[in-house]
């Protein structure tokens, strides 16, 4: 329901993209949201409004999940909160944690918090931004990104009132 509002909202025809999520999966050590698989599925990379990029399978690695993922691990404590993302620390296999999945002009992260132990549906999305502190939010990625791009009063992470005509950009 959430990916066919984003669709309309920005004209867009669903792409239908074959993504290899096992062995995504397998790289992170958890299953990911459905909703945020067919997300990607359907919009491939870009960029929502020129304003939010949902990371997916990236060839050129640039917006790709599993990497930049990892590159965040590389400069993180195995244990304890991240002084980066503090209260948070870096999700890895067997703790919950950080899993970034877009990022967003103004200094935006969106992260869900994850947890191998826990239904990846359920789990809540953390994010922070210039200029509000961390937030979590009880929604599903798809419901997110919808409300970011089109509801007005979805404070402090809406951008309907400057961009009132979400669109989306592929890139290659």
């Amino acid at each position: 329901m959430w990916i066919e509002r984003i669709t309309e909202a920005t004209h867009w025809e669903p792409l239908r993209l074959d993504i290899p999520w096992k062995s995504i999966e397998e790289d992170l050590g958890t299953q990911l949201p459905e909703d945020y698989k067919k997300l990607a599925e359907t919009f491939g990379k870009g960029e929502f409004s020129e304003f939010l990029r949902v990371f997916t399978v990236d060839a050129t690695r640039q917006f790709d999940l599993v990497r930049i993922w990892k590159k965040y691990l590389e400069g993180g404590p195995e244990s304890g909160p991240d002084p980066a993302f503090k209260p948070y620390r870096m999700y890895r296999p067997g703790r919950r944690g950080l899993i970034p999945w877009a990022f967003g002009e103004m200094k935006c992260s969106y992260f869900w918090l994850a947890s191998a132990d826990e239904d990846p549906a359920s789990w809540p999305i953390a994010t922070q931004g210039d200029p509000y502190p961390w937030h979590e939010v009880n929604m599903s990625t798809s419901e997110f990104v919808c409300r970011v791009l089109t509801d007005p009063d979805f404070e402090p992470f809406s951008i309907a009132r400057p961009f009132p005509q979400p669109d989306f950009y592929p890139m290659d």
